[in-house]
């Protein structure tokens, strides 16, 4: 049975926060700010995310522990699926186009800002299906068959890669909800206000992208 999941969330998120061991050698990357004390606070402003947000997606980062590089999907304030998935590698590398850079994915919260059908990465020179860009060049998108071995475990350039079919779904979905009047919250967790202290709502996909983990 599928239960209510913004307790979920608290749990979930309070587990995996305890996760991850970073590849020696490389830059920690680290949380905005403790997630799990994040949710407390949306909740004491009376902001209920899952009602907001139709889709929020918590994809976890992490190397090691309960949750690690797992995205579960919330719909409509109910846990429906938990996948498999694959972030960035955390280390200094060279892409195929010759540009060196820090394969990470940034952890915080993000909205959507363009979907891509068919996406062509110069940087790595391989197809994106499904492409969901949410901070800058990164994505969540499909990986391609001869990487689903590589799903559970850190594998990409930054980009957070699923299985196609989840891909697919999470896509659809996305689009299905489309966009509306949400409210504006920041990448560290923290909601944006006016100066009289209202809530500042703008535009955007109703799909709430959490990245946690380290």
């Amino acid at each position: 049975m599928r239960a209510r999941v913004f307790s979920f969330l608290v749990f979930f998120l309070a587990f995996s926060s305890e996760a991850g061991a970073e590849e020696a050698g490389f830059p920690r990357t680290e949380n905005p700010q403790n997630i799990i004390s994040m949710m407390d606070q949306l909740a004491l402003e009376g902001l209920d995310v899952t009602r907001e947000f139709p889709i929020v997606v918590v994809a976890n980062k992490s190397a090691y522990g309960y949750g690690a590089q797992t995205m579960r999907v919330i719909e409509n304030g109910y846990q429906t699926y938990s996948w498999r998935i694959s972030t960035g590698r955390e280390q200094w590398e060279t892409s195929k186009s010759g540009r060196q850079y820090f394969t990470t994915t940034p952890p915080g919260w993000f909205y959507p800002y363009r979907l891509v059908r068919n996406h062509y990465s110069e940087t790595w020179q391989t197809n994106m299906e499904f492409s969901v860009f949410f901070n800058g060049g990164v994505a969540v998108h499909a990986t391609t068959p001869g990487y689903y071995s590589q799903l559970g475990r850190r594998a990409s350039g930054g980009c957070v890669r699923l299985h196609r079919d989840h891909a697919q779904y999470l896509y659809g979905r996305i689009m299905q909800e489309g966009k509306g009047l949400v409210p504006v919250i920041r990448p560290n967790g923290s909601v944006a206000r006016d100066y009289r202290g209202n809530i500042i709502r703008a535009v955007k996909y109703r799909t709430l992208i959490v990245v946690e983990g380290t």
